[in-house]
């Protein structure tokens, strides 16, 4: 005689294995389509030799990569000038724009007064001039090579294009705005001296949980 107990109970354990297999199915299917979204996705950042620049082009690459898993490049240039041309013509797509050395040198106005009032209209001069976004500054503020009596902010730029490529993207750089105050720059240039440029980038995003 057929026991119906017995048989409810193998129904039963059939079925958890079912769903045991199925939902690791779906975790691995999961973790490759993640995988595969990033496969052949390219970022280029432009620094000019400056440690700072390199620095701060490391600690964007880890981010991006680390978080997304898109390949970023960094590719340095003779200078501020050669930097900025690269990304006009869609050689870089990421560089650490300086406001007062864009607003005097790259966009031909007089020095500016007031620091705020300056990102303000640097950000919506490039947007409607050049298709270059600037994202939030870091937080440090910079002696100016041209005004001694404004310092510079420093910030992330992006080309347009490549921000509708990446939607993500802004809002994901946009986690360093006012991480990085003159302090922990001060302790992150001291760290370079002794440490690998990368090692010390990776350890900062891991200390503030940005990876």
């Amino acid at each position: 005689m057929i026991n119906p107990y017995r048989e409810v109970f193998s129904m039963n354990r059939i079925a958890t294995w079912l769903l045991i297999v199925f939902a690791t199915v779906s975790v691995v299917a999961s973790g490759a389509g993640q995988a595969t979204a990033c496969v052949g996705k390219t970022l280029v950042i432009g620094t000019t030799p400056s440690a700072q620049q390199q620095l701060l082009a490391e600690i964007v690459s880890l981010l991006i990569s680390e978080r997304t898993g898109t390949t970023v490049k960094i590719e340095r240039f003779e200078g501020a000038d050669e930097t900025h041309q690269a990304q006009m013509r869609a050689e870089v797509d990421i560089t650490i724009g300086y406001t007062g050395e864009g607003w005097v040198r790259v966009l031909q106005e007089a020095p500016a007064e007031d620091a705020q009032a300056l990102f303000d209209q640097i950000k919506e001069r490039y947007n409607k001039e050049l298709n270059l976004i600037w994202l939030q500054p870091f937080g440090f503020e910079h002696p100016s090579s041209v005004s001694a009596e404004v310092a510079d902010q420093v910030a992330p730029v992006v080309r347009k294009d490549t921000l509708k490529k990446f939607p993500a993207l802004a809002r994901l750089i946009n986690k360093l705005g006012g991480v990085i105050d003159n302090e922990n720059l001060s302790a992150l240039d001291g760290q370079v001296q002794e440490r690998a440029m990368r090692d010390v980038a990776r350890d900062f995003l891991r200390d503030n949980r940005l990876i």
